[in-house]
């Protein structure tokens, strides 16, 4: 149906929010439900608006669509300019539709510190919650009463046979590690190796699916943390000079194509702080940067051990794990920034528990590299549980796992307001990776 629709002349237009100020934006991709229920009975897939209000729902409630409510936002209504600049095209809207947005299976969250890794939250299609052992033993308590009644409950709990069992099955190894390359992918009658990166995510997507088919709530996640080091610039014989610097970071996938600038970041990038990168001694010699970032992004339920989904047209829009680290570089200045460079470092290396550290040239828009910035990217994956749709709580769901999108909206939105474009996506350029999406439907 989402493929049907994001069609040109479908009917359903698609216009980006931005949100937040000027220096630290992010670009949303939005369509209405009124549009949207119309052109559902349209074409035939409801007989009225009613029942395609109920499918909506449906959608909604399998979080792959999210409701965006504007007028929690104050959006007001912008233009694209003659010279490329966004203006103010009227007063604040007082919007009554409701507007969703598409959730990616493979969402990126931007972690704000290390004590929020394992904090509950709605990411991707699914809710989770902090890993405990009393979320194991109430997914555990039936079985054990359906095989044995109370007395091997009792022994179960005693054994703690919960924690035991996801020790297990937390480091179980897939078969195609205990075949001992006996079930290695065969292309064109040669072996394809996979990379160190996507063997660490086929590894945990293995052990998810164990969980799954024991009905445990147990579930992996990917957490990804870069650290910027250091900074050079090659073409400075007395060293780099003392700039203040910042990043842009972002994790994608290699058939993004999306510019990562003020003016087309997404909810997942990362802005680190401006810092004061001092002068250092030396021909080239390096300079201290010192930030850090982190990310996490689930690994999706209804997807095989190799990430790709069981529904063809989901796999076509969303095709994978993000498996790219794309970073652009701006120097602080008074009046406007300027950009030193970008560079997309792949994750191929990257290993559970390990560290890949390496210098990055940075290309400028010239095409031109003076400047390499040294980074450190370390992988691992934490345990948390699904939310328990029996849970007893007084909290609503969005209270007791907040959506990362809804949060990341609201607080942008605070700081710097929301502005919606008059133009729509399907005819605009502000939005590359979804104009990428509408292209590999057609």
């Amino acid at each position: 149906m989402i493929r049907r629709m994001i069609q040109p002349k479908s009917g359903v237009e698609f216009r980006t929010l931005r949100v937040g100020d000027v220096g630290n934006s992010a670009v949303v991709v939005l369509f209405s439900r009124s549009e949207t229920i119309s052109w559902i009975v349209s074409t035939s897939l409801e007989k009225d608006e009613e029942d395609a209000a109920k499918r909506l729902e449906r959608i909604e409630k399998r979080r792959v669509i999210e409701q965006i409510n504007l007028n929690d936002l104050s959006v007001r209504q912008t233009a694209l300019s003659s010279d490329g600049i966004y203006e103010n095209a009227g007063i604040d809207l007082s919007i009554d539709e409701i507007r969703y947005r598409f959730v990616d299976p493979w969402e990126v969250e931007v972690l704000e510190s290390k004590d929020s890794e394992l904090s509950a939250v709605s990411v991707g299609r699914e809710h989770y919650v902090s890993f405990t052992v009393g979320a194991v033993a109430r997914a555990c308590e039936n079985s054990q009463r359906s095989l044995g009644g109370l007395h091997l409950l009792a022994l179960w709990s005693a054994a703690k046979g919960g924690v035991c069992l996801t020790k297990a099955l937390a480091s179980a190894h897939p078969p195609w590690e205990r075949d001992n390359g006996g079930d290695l992918p065969v292309s064109n009658g040669l072996i394809t190796q996979t990379s160190t990166y996507d063997n660490c995510l086929r590894e945990h997507l293995y052990r998810n699916a164990l969980f799954r088919r024991l009905g445990l709530p147990q579930r992996f996640l990917a957490f990804i943390q870069v650290e910027l080091l250091d900074f050079k610039n090659l073409t400075s014989p007395d060293g780099s000079p003392s700039i203040t610097a910042y990043a842009l970071l972002r994790l994608k996938r290699t058939t993004s194509k999306a510019p990562l600038t003020h003016k087309a970041r997404t909810l997942d990038s990362a802005c680190t702080e401006p810092r004061k990168i001092s002068k250092s001694s030396g021909p080239n010699a390096p300079a201290s940067w010192g930030s850090l970032v982190r990310f996490r992004f689930p690994l999706p339920e209804d997807v095989n051990c190799d990430g790709v989904s069981f529904d063809s047209d989901r796999e076509a829009l969303f095709k994978g794990a993000p498996c790219v680290l794309q970073m652009s570089v701006f120097e602080k200045k008074f009046m406007n920034d300027l950009a030193l460079g970008g560079a997309d470092v792949k994750l191929d290396a990257l290993s559970d528990g390990g560290q890949l550290e390496e210098w990055v040239p940075l290309r400028s828009q010239k095409n031109e590299i003076t400047w390499f910035a040294r980074i450190r990217l370390t992988l691992r994956f934490e345990l948390m549980c699904l939310e328990s749709k029996d849970r007893v709580s007084t909290e609503t769901l969005e209270e007791q796992c907040p959506s990362t999108g809804l949060r990341k909206i609201r607080f942008l939105s605070q700081k710097g307001g929301a502005h919606e474009d008059s133009k729509s996506v399907q005819r605009s350029v502000s939005t590359p990776d979804f104009v990428t999406y509408l292209g590999m439907a057609n």
